[in-house]
């Protein structure tokens, strides 16, 4: 029998990481000979549109900001400082894919961090399965901040459309709420989730389209006999302004060859500087780069982080104060497998240290590039039994 399967990028997402964890289990389900139907909000669009990826369109905000610098722990700490605090827009959104799923279709839905898509499935009888880390757990961060509760602004603005059934925290909805759950990483990464959850290690979720469709930089990269330095990143805390200027500072007229780029699909043009030896690109096929980098510079994005892991490629992590990328900087750095870096380490001399020091630490892809990933959610979304009740 084939499945739709709805797709759904995160509303409150601001890179492309959460477009590439949907958009491999499209291109899974296609190979699976499922029918994928992608529901996205207004800011994953112009990706979309690039990407030759058709879309249901959901309400939403032309862009998503990321938090302002605020004190994060959890995922309802994380989620009170986005869109979802705001009750109406939430009710909005859940009538809005309720009424889609309904009407293509769908019978399973598969989103990442979109926790209306988990209501509007239950309402539906459909089957949710939704990929989870250790971090959006209600548990994560209690100890350290002395069990200081989660912030409530982003579950009360849920209370509305949940009544009497609503949960003390998102991060139950989530976790409690879903069909299934997937940890959407190499153990390595995460290796407390399990613990808290059901569910399986699926590993690394990659999307094809984004590696292929995206041309790699022009000329030679690195260069003969240099060392390959590949910055990424996709937002807040450190831009690629930041990047380009702290990478100027650091490796200018030096034996580095740093190629900085970045996660937005928007306009960029390519940029050398005089040296020749630091370098800016638009969007760039990561993994491609990867094979030839001697060190990751990042913000520690999951798919960014298990990419390089998958590689061999020892990260520089500067996650600012995200919980969750802060959780696994710690989880590889405690492992000699990344650095856990403070913003005190984009100090010129302290950066070139870091990573002259991490590329002697560079070791071989691994031996399973191809982890059951997309090809396992397809699976599982097929060994679920949908109810008729939205037909």
């Amino acid at each position: 029998m084939s499945l739709r399967i709805g797709l759904v990028p995160g509303v409150w997402s601001y890179g492309i990481g959460s477009l590439a964890t949907v958009l491999s289990v499209q291109e899974a389900a296609v190979a699976a000979g499922d029918t994928p139907v992608v529901f996205a909000s207004p800011h994953f669009r112009p990706m979309l549109r690039r990407l030759g990826v058709e879309w249901v369109d959901l309400p939403g905000r032309a862009t998503a900001d990321y938090p302002d610098g605020s004190a994060v722990l959890r995922l309802d700490d994380l989620l009170s400082e986005s869109a979802y605090t705001d009750a109406d827009f939430v009710e909005e959104l859940v009538r809005a894919q309720t009424d889609a799923f309904a009407a293509h279709g769908v019978d399973v839905v598969f989103h990442d961090y979109d926790l209306t898509s988990v209501v509007a499935a239950n309402r539906l009888g459909i089957p949710v399965v939704s990929p989870v880390t250790w971090p959006d757990h209600r548990l994560f961060g209690a100890g350290a901040a002395g069990h200081q509760p989660p912030a409530t602004t982003a579950v009360d603005a849920f209370a509305p459309v949940l009544g009497h059934d609503a949960p003390g925290s998102l991060s139950e909805l989530l976790f409690d709420r879903s069909t299934a759950l997937v940890f959407p990483l190499p153990e390595v990464m995460d290796p407390i989730v399990a613990l808290h959850a059901r569910g399986e290690y699926v590993g690394r979720l990659h999307c094809r389209r984004l590696e292929m469709d995206v041309d790699l930089p022009a000329g030679s990269w690195p260069r003969p006999g240099r060392l390959g330095v590949l910055a990424y990143t996709s937002g807040p805390p450190f831009d690629g302004d930041h990047y380009l200027r702290s990478m100027l500072d650091a490796f200018e007229g030096t034996e580095i060859d740093a190629l900085i780029t970045t996660g937005r699909p928007g306009p960029g043009t390519s940029w050398t500087s005089p040296a020749g030896n630091v370098r800016t690109v638009p969007l760039a096929p990561l993994g491609r780069l990867l094979a030839d980098a001697d060190v990751l510079v990042c913000h520690g994005g999951r798919n960014t982080l298990a990419a390089a892991v998958a590689h061999g490629v020892p990260a520089l992590v500067f996650a600012g104060a995200d919980p969750e990328r802060g959780y696994f900087a710690d989880m590889l750095a405690r492992q000699g497998l990344a650095l856990d870096c403070a913003a005190a380490d984009w100090a010129p001399d302290r950066l070139r240290t870091l990573v002259r020091s991490a590329a002697d630490t560079r070791t071989d892809p691994a031996t399973d590039p191809s982890p059951p990933g997309a090809r396992r959610i397809v699976e599982l979304a097929r060994s679920l039994t949908p109810t008729p009740a939205h037909r």
